[in-house]
């Protein structure tokens, strides 16, 4: 592939956390093609090593390097430690991209404090404390750094029985807001990918109820959207010569969907 500069991250170090999560799959690649070693962070010792190493075979077979690793990021001190142990290995660390991914869906009174509490620690925490590690990590390392935060357009559009998804997403967008301040002044860049409904969300969006297909028929693009349609964005925003003054800002990945809603 021919890139340019401004897409160009090779001898790039990145870790994606989530790997195993469709958007965290695609920017792992994307990240490959574009010259990077990754290593891919899993959110649990399951299937989900399983579905990172599938994303390792495709970087290896672009002739990059790639690894795989476990992070409890519910747990701030796993983050921590985790997260050392990879920039060691891996030999440094110039992008960080966070794509973790819990959904649930019921009427508000019927969400148990259990659920609430692993909801918001899936989808808020693991964002809050990569974001701490990883800025400690460049700090360490004495260099700017590109950090992504893969969230929800609920974050800024609620739905009837999405609350708690819907909260947890919209603690990630003013979280990316509020980081970037803090950290700018280090050339530490934090953006957000807000995602619309993607084609892997058979979870959210049943073929049979109608009044979730309006989720789709109200994007301009009339379709769910597509893993590949995730990484060139993240790509973009990890290169430190394309977002030398991008910083704090949430770009949707939608169809147009939050134009609508």
């Amino acid at each position: 592939m021919t890139r340019t500069k401004y897409f160009d991250l090779t001898g790039k170090k990145a870790l994606v956390i989530g790997a195993e999560l469709p958007a965290g799959g695609a920017i792992a690649r994307a990240y490959a093609e574009a010259g990077a070693d990754v290593a891919l962070a899993v959110l649990t010792a399951d299937e989900a090593v399983m579905r990172a190493r599938a994303v390792k075979r495709d970087i290896e077979g672009m002739g990059r390097t790639a690894a795989e690793y476990v992070m409890d990021v519910t747990l701030g001190k796993n983050v921590q430690v985790t997260m050392r142990q990879i920039v060691k290995e891996i030999g440094g660390l110039d992008m960080v991209a966070i794509a973790p991914d819990l959904f649930l869906a019921k009427p508000i009174e019927k969400i148990s404090d259990t659920e609430l509490q692993r909801v918001m620690q899936v989808n808020f925490n693991a964002h809050f404390f990569a974001v701490r590690h990883a800025a400690e990590e460049f700090r360490r390392l004495n260099q700017p750094g590109r950090i992504v935060c893969v969230t929800s357009v609920l974050g800024e559009r609620g739905l009837p029985n999405a609350t708690a998804y819907a909260a947890a997403h919209g603690a990630v967008h003013n979280f990316v807001r509020a980081a970037s301040q803090e950290l700018a002044a280090e050339r530490i860049m934090v953006n957000g990918i807000a995602l619309g409904w993607m084609d892997w969300m058979t979870d959210r969006i049943s073929p049979d109820d109608e009044e979730a297909q309006r989720a789709v028929r109200f994007t301009a693009m009339r379709r769910a959207g597509r893993a590949d349609e995730v990484g060139p964005l993240a790509v973009y925003l990890s290169s430190e010569l394309a977002t030398r003054n991008i910083t704090g800002q949430i770009f949707p990945v939608d169809g147009g969907l939050t134009q609508h809603l």
